[in-house]
C-alpha cells in the first residue's frame, strides 16, 4: 500500500477509533481526522497527498453528498479513492443515489475485518464497486432459519435498541394476518405490549442476566381484535448481531375472560413501582372484590426509601384477622411457600374461630423473588367470594408480582449502578456514564458561575499491540498502573475517568489561565512515558497523546466538548503521538465567533450585563473574613455567564479592558464602602490590574477620582499586578505604581511562581503582599516540588518584609500545610466561592449575627 494520506471524516467514535487502528497499521504518511466538512476542505487545501478519504455518509446528510461531488469534479481528488460508512437501518439496502466516486461502503457499527479487506480494495488499482447489498438480518445461518420458520410458536426478533421488527415466522404472520413487509414497517411495542420504551431496554438487560423472561400481555391482531398471550423473551444472536427473540404463545380465550384481558393490558402501561404496585393491586382488588390484600417487598440495599408496602383492609374487617392474615399467611409466602385456595379458605386460616368472624371463601399468596429466585417479599388476598377455576384471578395475581419483580429489579439495578455500574471495575476510576453525567453537571455550574475548565482526551499509544503482542493480563497491568499516574497529575477536586478501552478521560475545573492545563497535559505525558516495571521485572514503555478542549471557548455543551478533545487528539497521533495538542477551530468559524462575541462585549456595560463577584480572603489562624478579591463576570442574556477566561483576553486585544476596568475598580470601590459603613469591618477589596490599564499615563488620577467619587478609604484599596507583567516593557512602571502606593492603596503580585522574576526584581518591585498562584497551592499534598515552591515563597516573602496571601485553597490538607509554614492569609473554595454582591452582603451580615448574637433582619438574607 503507498505510504500517502488518509482523510478521516467520520463522527461516530467507535468507528472512527476502530479505523484510525486499522489505517495505522498500514502505514499511511499521515492520517488526518476532521471534525466537519469545512476542516476536511482545510486539510485538502494543506496536504495534496491525500490517497484515501473516508466518510460518514448518510441519505439526508446535503454538505456531504456535495462534499463529494466537490471531490469528484476538483482534478486533485477525482481519482482518491473514497469509503462512505453508512449506518443502514436494518432490512434496508445501502443509499441509492450514491455520489459516483464512492468506491465502496462500510456498516455501522464497522466491522474490523471487514473495512480492513474494504480498505485494501479500495486502495488496489481495479475498477471499484459501486455498490453493496447488505445482507438480510434473517439470513444468518440454515439451522437458525430452519427453526424460526418450524416453530408453531408465534416468533418475532427485533433490535433491543430501536424496537423496530426484524423478522417474523410464519405462525406469526398466519395467526396475526400481518404480512412481513408490514410487520417490518412497526416496532415491537406496536406488536408485542410487553416491551415499551426503557422497559424494553432494561427488559433485554434482565433477559441477558437471566436467560429469559416470561410475561402476559395483549398483542394486536391485522383484524383489530387484541389477544391475550403469554411472551417469553431472550437474547439471541442472529448473523452476528444481538437481537430479542419473543414467542408469543396466545392463552385460551376461556381461561382468559374479558377482564384478564383488561387487567394484562394495564401491566406495562406505567414505570415506578410504588405507583404501579398502587394501580395495580387497587385494579385486582376491585376486579376480585377482595376484603384484604397485603403487599410488601425489600427494595435493594442501596435505597434510601426503604421497603415498599401496599395494604388494603376492607371496612368492617375485625383488625384482629388482618394481623392475623399479615402474621401467617404473609409468613408463609415470605417462606417461598405459593397457594392459591379458590373455596372454603377459612378452613385453611383456621376453622370456626375465623368463619364466625369473618368468613373468607378465597386465598391467594405468591412470594415475590428477585432474578437469582431469593424471596424479597410477597402479596396475600383474601375474599369472601369462591374464585371460579377459569376466572384468570389467580394469574392475573401472579402476573401482578412478576411485573413488580421486573420493576423492583430494574431499580435496584440502577441503584446498585450508583455505587457499581457508574464505576470502572478494573481501574476503580468513574466510567463513561458517570464521566459523562460529571461533565453535564461542571457545564450547568460553569454556565452559572462563569467558571473556565478544560476537558482531556488521554489515549495510550499503540495500545492494541501491547495486547495482541503480551497478553491482556499485561495490559489491564498497564491500565491499572496509568490511571493511578494520571491521578497522581491532577488535583482532587478534578476528575479521571476510564472513558473506554486504552481512553481516559480528565476534567480540570477552576482554570486561571490556559497555560495552566497545557502544562499538566505536559507533566502527564513525561509521566506516562516513564517507563513501567511490570509483575515479573521486565520493563514496558508506553507514551500517550492528549487533546484538550476548553468551556466556554470551544465549546458549550457536553458532546462538543469531548469531539473537540477527541479530535484534538488525533491530531497529535497524526503528527507522531506522545505529545498534547489543545483543540483549534476552523480558522473562519473561529474569526467569526470571534467578531460576534465582540460586538456583544461592546454593548455590555451599556446593558448593565456586567456583574462583579467577591471571593472572601481570611486570616490563616482566625478564618474571620479580612478582606476580598473583586472578579468580573459577563451574564449574557442569550449566552448566559461567560467566563472571564474567555473575554478579558478578547477585551484586552481590543482595547475594551480600560472602560471595563474602570466600571470593576468603580463598582468594587462602591460596595465596599457601603459594607464599611454597614457593617463596620474595614474590609481590604483588592482588583486586578491589566498591562493595558497600566500603560495608561493618568491610572493614578483615575484611582484618585475613583476613590474619591465613592468615598472609600485608599488604604482598604489593594490593587493586584500579575507577575508576568515586565517592567521594560511598560514605560514608567515603578513610578505609576509608586504613585498609587503614595496615595495610600497597596500594591500585590498576583500569580507569584508563573512569571520568570529574578529576585532582584522581586526586591525592586514596589510591592505590598505576594499571592501565591493556585497552580502550587492545589498540588498540595500531591506534588513534592509544587509544596517546595510554595514553602519558598512564604520564607521569601516574610524575609523581605511583604505579606502573603495563598488562592486556591480548596482542602483541609492546603489549610494545615500554609498554617504550618507561616502562611498570612487565605482564599479559595475551602472558606467560600465567588458571590454576587447580593450573597456576599448577606454572608456579611450572617457573620455580623453570629458574633452578636443577635437576629438578623429577614431582609437581609433574601
Amino acid at each position: 500500500m503507498a505510504n500517502g494520506a488518509v482523510l478521516l471524516l467520520v463522527n461516530e467514535r467507535g468507528d472512527r477509533r476502530l479505523l484510525w487502528e486499522l489505517l495505522d497499521g498500514q502505514e499511511f504518511e499521515a492520517i488526518y481526522a476532521a471534525k466537519d466538512v469545512a476542516q476536511a476542505r482545510s486539510v485538502l487545501a494543506q496536504d495534496g497527498a491525500i490517497e484515501l478519504i473516508v466518510l460518514e455518509l448518510s441519505e439526508d446528510d446535503a454538505e456531504v453528498r456535495a462534499f463529494c461531488a466537490e471531490l469528484a469534479h476538483d482534478p486533485r481528488t477525482a481519482a482518491t479513492p473514497v469509503l462512505a460508512v453508512s449506518a443502514v437501518e436494518p432490512g434496508k439496502h445501502w443509499p441509492q443515489a450514491a455520489p459516483a466516486n464512492v468506491r465502496g461502503w462500510l456498516h455501522s457499527p464497522v466491522d474490523s475485518a471487514d473495512a480492513l479487506a474494504r480498505i485494501q480494495m479500495a486502495m488496489a488499482p481495479t475498477e471499484p464497486t459501486t455498490a453493496l447489498v447488505q445482507a438480510e438480518p434473517g439470513a444468518a445461518d440454515e439451522d437458525y432459519r430452519f427453526a424460526f420458520d418450524a416453530s408453531l410458536d408465534e416468533l418475532l426478533v427485533s433490535d433491543p435498541e430501536s424496537g423496530q421488527v426484524l423478522d417474523a415466522n410464519p405462525t406469526f404472520l398466519r395467526q396475526s394476518g400481518f404480512s412481513l413487509a408490514q410487520v417490518r414497517t412497526q416496532t415491537i411495542d406496536q406488536l408485542d405490549l410487553t416491551h415499551r420504551g426503557d422497559a424494553r431496554r432494561e427488559l433485554m438487560q434482565l433477559a441477558q442476566r437471566q436467560g429469559s423472561v416470561r410475561t402476559r400481555q395483549m398483542t394486536p391482531r391485522a383484524d383489530g381484535r387484541r389477544v391475550a398471550v403469554e411472551a417469553v423473551s431472550c437474547p439471541v444472536r442472529v448473523g452476528g448481531r444481538l437481537c430479542l427473540l419473543t414467542a408469543l404463545r396466545p392463552i385460551p380465550p376461556d381461561a382468559v375472560g374479558r377482564p384478564f384481558g383488561e387487567f394484562l393490558d394495564m401491566l406495562w402501561s406505567q414505570r415506578g413501582s410504588d405507583g404501579l404496585a398502587k394501580s395495580l393491586t387497587q385494579r385486582l382488588i376491585e376486579w376480585a372484590k377482595f376484603d384484604f390484600l397485603h403487599l410488601v417487598a425489600q427494595r435493594a440495599e442501596t435505597g434510601e426509601d426503604g421497603d415498599l408496602v401496599v395494604s388494603f383492609q376492607r371496612p368492617g374487617l375485625p383488625p384482629v384477622i388482618g394481623e392475623h392474615l399479615r402474621n401467617a399467611a404473609l409468613r408463609k409466602v415470605v417462606n417461598g411457600d405459593a397457594f392459591a385456595v379458590h373455596a372454603d379458605a377459612w378452613k385453611a386460616l383456621g376453622g370456626e374461630a375465623i368463619a364466625n368472624s369473618y368468613r373468607f371463601e378465597s386465598l391467594i399468596g405468591i412470594p415475590l423473588r428477585d432474578e437469582r429466585q431469593v424471596v424479597v417479599g410477597g402479596m396475600v388476598c383474601a375474599g369472601r367470594q369462591v374464585i371460579a377455576e377459569d376466572s384468570g384471578l389467580v394469574q392475573a395475581a401472579r402476573s401482578v408480582v412478576a411485573r413488580l419483580s421486573i420493576e423492583l429489579e430494574i431499580e435496584r439495578a440502577h441503584e446498585l449502578g450508583r455505587a457499581k455500574g457508574l464505576q470502572d471495575s478494573l481501574t476503580g476510576l468513574p466510567n463513561r456514564l458517570l464521566f459523562n453525567d460529571r461533565l453535564e453537571t461542571t457545564i450547568k455550574e460553569a454556565h452559572r458561575t462563569g467558571e473556565c475548565f478544560a476537558v482531556l482526551f488521554v489515549d495510550l499509544d499503540r495500545f492494541k499491540t501491547v495486547n495482541d503482542s503480551l497478553g491482556h493480563g499485561v495490559g489491564d497491568e498497564l491500565l491499572i498502573a496509568v490511571s493511578k499516574r494520571l491521578r497522581a497529575c491532577v488535583r482532587g477536586s478534578d476528575t479521571v475517568a476510564r472513558y473506554a478501552g486504552d481512553e481516559f478521560t480528565l476534567i480540570l475545573r477552576h482554570i486561571v489561565q490556559r497555560d495552566d492545563v497545557l502544562r499538566i497535559a505536559d507533566k502527564i505525558c513525561r509521566v506516562l512515558e516513564t517507563p513501567l516495571t511490570l509483575g515479573d521485572g521486565r520493563e514496558l514503555h508506553i507514551t500517550s497523546s492528549i487533546g484538550i478542549s476548553f468551556y466556554p471557548d470551544d465549546a458549550t455543551t457536553a458532546e462538543k466538548m469531548l469531539k473537540h478533545a477527541d479530535i484534538a487528539m488525533y491530531n497529535v497521533k497524526g503528527m507522531g503521538r506522545n505529545s498534547f495538542q489543545a483543540y483549534v477551530a476552523v480558522p473562519e468559524e473561529s474569526h467569526q465567533q470571534r467578531l460576534s462575541l465582540e460586538t456583544k462585549l461592546r454593548v455590555a456595560e451599556r446593558n448593565n450585563e456586567l456583574r462583579a463577584y467577591y471571593q472572601p480572603q481570611v486570616n490563616a489562624v482566625t478564618e474571620d473574613i479580612i478582606g476580598m478579591e473583586a472578579l468580573i463576570r459577563w451574564e449574557h442574556p442569550e449566552l448566559g455567564m461567560i467566563s472571564p477566561g474567555f473575554f478579558i483576553p478578547l477585551a484586552e486585544d481590543n482595547g475594551l479592558i480600560v472602560p471595563i476596568g474602570e466600571w470593576m475598580l468603580r463598582t468594587a470601590c462602591a460596595d465596599t464602602k457601603r459594607w464599611h459603613d454597614k457593617f463596620g469591618v474595614p474590609l481590604r477589596i483588592s482588583v486586578n490590574l491589566s498591562a493595558l490599564q497600566l500603560r495608561q499615563p493618568n491610572l493614578v488620577e483615575v484611582v484618585q477620582r475613583v476613590v474619591t467619587e465613592t468615598g472609600l478609604d485608599p488604604n482598604h484599596l489593594e490593587l493586584e499586578v500579575t507577575e508576568s507583567i515586565n517592567v521594560k516593557t511598560i514605560p514608567n512602571l515603578i513610578e505609576t505604581l509608586q504613585g498609587l502606593r503614595d496615595m495610600g492603596c497597596s500594591i500585590a503580585i498576583d500569580d507569584f511562581g508563573t512569571g520568570q522574576s529574578s529576585l532582584d526584581y522581586i526586591k525592586r518591585f514596589p510591592a505590598d503582599r505576594i499571592k501565591i498562584d493556585q497552580t502550587f497551592v492545589r498540588n498540595i499534598g500531591v506534588d513534592p516540588d509544587d509544596e517546595a515552591i510554595v514553602r519558598a515563597t512564604i520564607n521569601m516573602a516574610q524575609h523581605l518584609n511583604r505579606g502573603v496571601i495563598a488562592e486556591g485553597v480548596e482542602y483541609e490538607e492546603h489549610l494545615n500545610f500554609l498554617r504550618e509554614h507561616g502562611c498570612e492569609e487565605l482564599q479559595g473554595y475551602l472558606f467560600c466561592r465567588p458571590l454576587p454582591a447580593s450573597s456576599f452582603e448577606n454572608l456579611m451580615a450572617e457573620r455580623q449575627r453570629l458574633i452578636e448574637g443577635g437576629p438578623v433582619e429577614a431582609a437581609e438574607l433574601t
